[in-house]
């Protein structure tokens, strides 16, 4: 790992039950010495990275800048905006759009349509690869040395729905490639259920996933074949906007 990426671990120590970190904190979560995290502590705060405070350091102004960059003029969310509203006036469901980052899914984009109950993963939560639709459709797409590299590193639990075995988890892959989409219900938000179709980049790798989700009576009110139409043909249509 080069100074660069070290520097940048630090940023991955922030959390909802750690929302300000120190030098200590630092040096014990990371196992970095105190000098290294002075001298990385120093370059985020100058880049507006991270802010001084009396109990330590928190996350800077930077981050918010960053952030209003993304929400205006991101690609996926510049190829998707009349998109999500076409869905939401169709549906009156929640809509997710999601994006791969290394081995984690986090969603960049949170539009409500009629539900009440908020959804518990929403916009800049991190997901794993292994539960709920929008994880799952991503992971399906993945190259095969990446998908046997998750599977072997997966605990038990991870694999519940998809097989314990490489072969159950292999088919389980091809089935909602096969599909073009994939549904969950329950897993991330209890009564809660979504259907998600993943969405590609210019060299059809992919990048993400759009995702429909709804109160479970509501979400199941509706036909499976109309549901799943709607959500592949946005993520279709989103794609070759990439693309293009």
């Amino acid at each position: 790992m080069n100074s660069l990426s070290r520097m940048l671990e630090v940023l991955k120590l922030f959390s909802a039950d750690q929302p300000v970190i120190d030098i200590e904190i630092i040096c014990s979560q990371l196992g970095y010495t105190s000098p290294s995290a002075y001298r990385y502590v120093r370059e985020l705060s100058n880049a507006g990275l991270l802010v001084r405070l009396p109990r330590g350091y928190a996350l800077g102004p930077r981050i918010i800048e960053l952030d209003r960059h993304m929400t205006q003029f991101d690609p996926l969310l510049a190829a998707s905006h009349d998109i999500v509203g076409d869905l939401i006036a169709q549906t009156s469901l929640e809509l997710l759009i999601s994006e791969l980052y290394g081995s984690t899914v986090i969603n960049i984009l949170q539009r409500s349509g009629s539900e009440e109950q908020p959804l518990n993963y929403g916009r800049g939560r991190p997901m794993d690869l292994f539960h709920s639709a929008t994880s799952r459709v991503i992971l399906a797409y993945l190259l095969p040395r990446q998908l046997r590299r998750l599977f072997d590193s997966a605990a038990p639990g991870d694999l519940e729905r998809l097989g314990s075995t490489w072969k159950d988890f292999s088919k389980a892959m091809l089935r909602i490639r096969k599909d073009g989409y994939c549904i969950s219900e329950g897993e991330l938000d209890p009564n809660k259920s979504g259907i998600a179709a993943p969405i590609f980049d210019e060299k059809q790798r992919i990048l993400g996933s759009i995702t429909l989700v709804g109160n479970s009576e509501r979400f199941n009110a509706f036909n499976r074949d109309f549901l799943s139409g709607l959500v592949t043909d946005a993520a279709r249509k989103i794609t070759s906007r990439i693309a293009g």
